[in-house]
């Protein structure tokens, strides 16, 4: 038998009750001071508490109120069921909330979205709307009239509220100046316009036909013409095309989009393409109706486009795509460890600032223009280095296989180097070419200066030392194939500071940019491997010292 308090409904609760018991309320006397707190024998002042209490309860000058689980599953309180003091419409008029601007009312789960429609009329000026983690906010069913109207509403974040297809939000919603639009948590696998209804167990065709074309008449009148922010964050998504099918024809002002933590598939384009795209080619013909571009033109506009933490892009294929396909760029992100997992995160920044020329804002980051210089002069040695790896692969192929047909060209993986090779001329070193064989001295390299500091060098500055200060820094032009080993063998000459005790590391010589040091702990490698670039600090430690 259920006890008496299993079958009591949840009691009543209005926005106005939880605004009071938030905020506190000009007419509340009932609580308790709380401008001064014994503890044993000891008291507590706490300056300003009743001052910001009568502030916060003056509710017409709020502009940001949360609400966050507050039980709230009403607007309003019906005006029989109320007290003298008021009831209905008339209490949300009383609390006059004029100025409001963001409304956050997450996690309410009782709370239906026509419930949150009748506040819209009482708060003029909202300009954000919060309604997260209510799961069964967005019924399936259309409903008779809109439930959620504004005139003003600017962004509407719907988390984990069930949306499904944007054809369901679009009956719900009247929102004319929704400029951003937050669908994440939704475990979505696609984003649908129009979810096709489950196939009956008997109709006729001319029925079937009717169904199919009142689908496609609501599908044409999805449409939110000036949202320009859409996040779609947190979701399964993993097909492009089928992501710019809706974007195309219900967000057509779209200039920022966010995929953060989905299953995105890599796009790989063909590399005469790609190719043609670095030569700075028009491709004019794959962009129009039916080419091999079309389905990626809802891209074109971006100028925000986040990638982070999609474990499933891990071919640096999608960055040469996105750079072809996001002309207008501004800010990207992405996430280091799955695209590029066995570079360092310095080095695997300056291949992406590199990758794509437009940006100016990398994972929150800001690239700055030695920045930028520092990536491409990176980008320039990996690829000369890359470049001659795949001459020699080619070569040792033929060489075993005799008279066999030649080996298929490699992978593009430096597209651009070319381009920038022709940008930063006066800094490359010239490929030596014997008649028509193309050969190099040892690995394309560049000459770059850095500026040897020692760390602790009072302590060890030699005796002799011709100057009458201990000498700590030291400016040196290397080439860039200078390995760590022969580094270590130009720091004890300069420092009289033996290699075993050596421990050397680097950053770039840019100020503004906040980096931890790059360690160079590998004798082997050389110093374009780790990335270092013209004007970068390499700090030298003696370890011996104690």
């Amino acid at each position: 038998m259920p006890s008496p308090s299993s079958s009591t409904p949840p009691p009543t609760v209005s926005f106005v009750d939880a605004v009071k018991q938030r905020y506190g309320s000009a007419d509340d006397n009932t609580e308790e001071p709380l401008g001064a707190v014994f503890s044993q024998d000891k008291k507590w002042q706490f300056v300003g508490v009743q001052q910001t209490r009568v502030k916060q309860s003056r509710h017409d000058r709020l502009t940001l109120v949360v609400l966050r689980n507050c039980g709230i599953n009403v607007a309003m309180h019906e005006p029989s069921a109320t007290t003298a003091a008021g009831g209905g419409p008339k209490e949300l008029q009383e609390t006059s909330m004029i100025r409001l601007e963001e409304l956050d009312l997450s996690e309410n789960t009782a709370l239906s979205l026509a419930e949150v429609g009748k506040l819209m009329p009482y708060l003029p000026r909202l300009a954000t709307l919060q309604l997260c983690s209510i799961p069964d906010l967005l019924p399936m069913a259309p409903p008779a009239t809109t439930a959620l109207s504004s005139s003003h509403l600017s962004k509407l974040v719907l988390n984990n509220t069930g949306f499904r297809s944007l054809a369901q939000l679009s009956a719900l919603v009247e929102l004319p100046q929704l400029k951003e639009l937050h669908l994440d948590s939704n475990k979505l696998t696609s984003l649908d316009v129009v979810v096709a209804p489950p196939p009956a167990s008997a109709g006729t065709a001319e029925g079937m036909a009717a169904s199919d074309s009142g689908a496609g008449a609501a599908a044409g009148e999805v449409v939110f013409p000036h949202v320009t922010t859409l996040s779609l964050a947190h979701n399964e998504l993993s097909d492009w095309r089928a992501i710019g099918v809706a974007i195309v024809q219900a967000f057509p002002a779209l200039t920022q989009l966010y995929l953060t933590d989905n299953k995105l598939e890599d796009l790989v384009l063909p590399e005469t393409l790609v190719a043609r795209a670095a030569a700075d080619e028009a491709l004019t013909a794959e962009l129009e109706d039916g080419g091999v571009l079309q389905p990626y033109r809802y891209l074109r506009p971006l100028t925000l486009l986040c990638l982070k933490d999609n474990a499933t892009l891990c071919n640096t294929s999608t960055l040469d795509a996105v750079r072809i396909f996001c002309p207008q760029l501004a800010t990207f992100r992405i996430t280091y460890s799955t695209l590029l997992p066995t570079w360092n995160e310095t080095n695997a920044r300056m291949y992406v600032v590199a990758a794509l020329p437009t940006i100016t804002t990398l994972n929150r980051g800001t690239v700055r223009p030695k920045e930028r210089l520092d990536s491409e002069l990176l980008y320039i040695q990996r690829g000369l280095l890359q470049r001659q790896m795949d001459e020699e692969s080619r070569d040792g192929a033929d060489n075993v296989s005799g008279s066999a047909t030649a080996a298929p060209l490699p992978c593009i993986a430096y597209p651009l180097l070319d381009v920038l090779k022709e940008k930063h001329k006066d800094v490359v070193l010239a490929l030596q070419r014997d008649g028509d064989t193309a050969t190099t001295t040892g690995a394309g390299y560049v000459m770059i200066t850095v500026t040897l500091y020692f760390v602790n060098g009072y302590a060890a500055a030699a005796a002799t030392s011709s100057s009458s200060s201990p000498m700590t820094t030291q400016t040196s032009k290397l080439p860039s194939t200078l390995t760590v080993a022969k580094l270590k063998a130009l720091v004890q000459k300069l420092f009289q500071v033996k290699p075993v005790n050596q421990r050397l590391s680097y950053r770039s010589g840019d100020d503004g940019v906040l980096e931890l040091q790059t360690p160079l702990d590998n004798e082997l490698e050389t110093l374009g491997y780790y990335g270092v670039s013209d004007g970068s600090i390499i700090y030298v430690e003696d370890a011996s010292l104690r």
